[in-house]
């Protein structure tokens, strides 16, 4: 059975769940703009993997945001996703709820 990411979007909030690898990623990556339309939390509760290729989606996504003087905060970050920020050394960046 393969991977799948699936999301959706309530109020101000997005919300992810199954899988978000390099396998997964493209069609969000395809998408990102109309995502983050009137976005200030994305859940990431319901992920059950989420890789390096994820962490750079976010990384990304929070440079977009930026560069529209706009913020999200990530909630719902598992340990690994933690640890995965913090091996890439982007605790300071990331805003983690």
């Amino acid at each position: 059975m393969s991977a799948s990411l699936n999301w959706e979007k309530k109020d101000s909030a997005l919300y992810f769940q199954g899988t978000l690898d390099r396998e997964t990623l493209l069609p969000a990556w395809q998408q990102r703009k109309v995502l983050l339309a009137d976005i200030d939390i994305i859940d990431i509760s319901a992920l059950e993997h989420i890789d390096s290729t994820g962490l750079a989606l976010f990384v990304h996504l929070k440079a977009e945001m930026e560069a529209q003087n706009r913020q999200f905060i990530i909630q719902g970050a598992s340990e690994r996703f933690q640890t995965l920020i913090t091996l890439y050394d982007l605790d300071e960046i990331m805003n983690i709820a």
